[in-house]
């Protein structure tokens, strides 16, 4: 069987990863075995049935084959927000494993039109891995998976329920809940009008969450600096959702009326581009960096021409910040070796890290890149010390788990989740000394085990249906 195979944790396998075993056991005759070194860089089309894409990519002479990995994109990869964070972990990966991969995306597919854009693509392009980056995605892959079981299918942000009867298919996420609770302190640290708001695309039950924990953490923020009331007066506004993950225009108009009509100064947003951020600046109110650490954009990337690139420079607090490298360099690296298998990646803070144990804040790594998940700099010059240290302190505890933010007790309501509006009285969630896990913060309570996300899922059995009791929802 050999060193691979008898690995029993994903810990074990990366650790053997990260010491070059894994290339020595490809090299061995793992099935994508490249016997020469020598590289080239070429062009390739991808088609579907809309569009025709060139992708550049590295190629190594060889006399075995190479797996092939095809990228399937919500958004386009400029967003400078999910999809284009999914490109650069497409493209570190193929840089890390080069020699033994060839990477295709394709990008701006609706999820309407997921499967016939995508079925032709597998047939030509031989195509051994796909990773859906997008829940849009699920009807597809469900569709797909069984007509192609062959090919490993990795499905981002749907839960792994939905698969439970499709072997070829593995989930994965980078989990931010935790991040917008550390970007609510700062939130509520800062804010001087006592509102902060919340601009969200959808209210899928990873929207929800981030904005349960951003909520709880401003509260904690206003409450820590002595602030509204100690937090007992601080306001936080949530829009209707854009009903699309990218809508530049639509999000600054939300992000606009916030500001304009609530007398909002902190706004935090789940939209894959800079539109909140910007237009935040635009008003002198703060907000964050979103799937991309969008401070490097407005100081080195294209938007440092922008005439607004200072003042959001200078209203940029922190953000949650994902690298799907190190998810999907694990991922080819388990397929190249034949051991990938069907398994649920939930990538928090502390994952994909050299050490994993909290650190005193003096030398904490809250605001340095690291691992699958980390927050974007940290804003020193407009967040008071206290609350930094804060931030520093719990981001160390959450590597441990010795801090939660969905710890009870916790009150809320009940909210539709097409529109947002309150359709609950205000009752306790999660009960006192209790810590929700993987289950109900995707959704699914335990005592519903085997029947959520399906057709006949009871409403009982949905946990992450509601806001948190200080909300002011402006969904209707």
């Amino acid at each position: 069987m050999g060193v691979v195979g008898a690995l029993s944790s994903r810990r074990e396998f990366l650790k053997l990863l990260g010491a070059g075993i894994i290339g020595l056991a490809v090299g061995a005759g793992a099935g994508y075995a490249v016997k020469s070194s020598s590289v080239r860089t070429v062009t390739k089309t991808v088609s579907g049935a809309a569009t025709t894409k060139t992708v550049t990519k590295t190629v190594v002479s060889s006399t075995g084959r190479k797996l092939k990995a095809l990228w399937i994109y919500v958004g386009p990869i400029g967003d400078y927000g999910w999809t284009h964070a999914h490109d650069v972990g497409r493209r570190e990966a193929q840089k890390a494993l080069g020699r033994f991969i060839e990477t295709y995306y394709i990008e701006n597919v609706p999820g309407s039109e997921a499967y016939d854009r995508v079925k032709p693509i597998l047939e030509e392009k031989k195509i051994d891995a796909v990773f859906a980056t997008s829940f849009d995605f699920i009807d597809a892959v469900r569709r797909l998976a069984p007509e192609f079981p062959n090919i490993m299918f990795y499905h981002c942000s749907g839960p792994w329920e939905m698969f439970k009867d499709l072997p070829n298919v593995a989930t994965y996420f980078a989990e931010f809940y935790q991040l917008y609770y550390l970007n609510g302190i700062a939130a509520g640290a800062v804010t001087k009008t006592c509102k902060v708001g919340y601009v969200p695309a959808f209210l899928t039950p990873e929207v929800v969450r981030d904005i349960n924990a951003f909520a709880m953490g401003a509260v904690h923020g206003a409450k820590l600096m002595g602030k509204c009331g100690n937090g007992e007066k601080l306001e936080i506004y949530v829009t209707a959702p854009l009903r699309a993950w990218f809508n530049p225009s639509k999000a600054h108009e939300y992000a606009a009326m916030l500001i304009n009509q609530y007398n909002v100064d902190v706004l935090a947003y789940t939209e894959d581009s800079t539109a909140v951020l910007e237009t935040a600046a635009e008003y002198g109110a703060y907000s964050f960096s979103h799937y991309s650490n969008m401070l490097e954009y407005f100081t080195k990337g294209k938007g440092a021409s922008s005439p607004i690139a200072k003042k959001v420079v200078e209203h940029h607090l922190t953000g949650q910040v994902a690298d799907w490298g190190p998810i999907y360099i694990y991922l080819l690296a388990k397929k190249i070796t034949g051991v990938a298998e069907k398994e649920d990646v939930w990538a928090r803070i502390g994952d994909f890290v050299p050490i994993r144990w909290r650190r005193p804040i003096q030398y904490s790594t809250a605001g340095k890149h690291e691992g699958a998940v980390y927050l974007a700099p940290i804003n020193t010059k407009v967040i008071p010390a206290k609350a930094v240290d804060e931030i520093k302190r719990l981001y160390e505890d959450m590597k441990e788990l010795l801090f939660e933010p969905f710890t009870g007790p916790i009150r809320g309501y009940t909210i539709d989740p097409a529109s947002g509006k309150k359709i609950g009285p205000v009752e306790t969630k999660v009960p006192p000394g209790v810590r929700w896990g993987r289950n109900e913060l995707w959704g699914c309570s335990t005592k519903c085990w085997g029947k959520c996300f399906t057709e006949k899922e009871p409403k009982s059995c949905n946990t992450m249906n509601w806001f948190y009791e200080k909300i002011i929802t402006l969904g209707g």
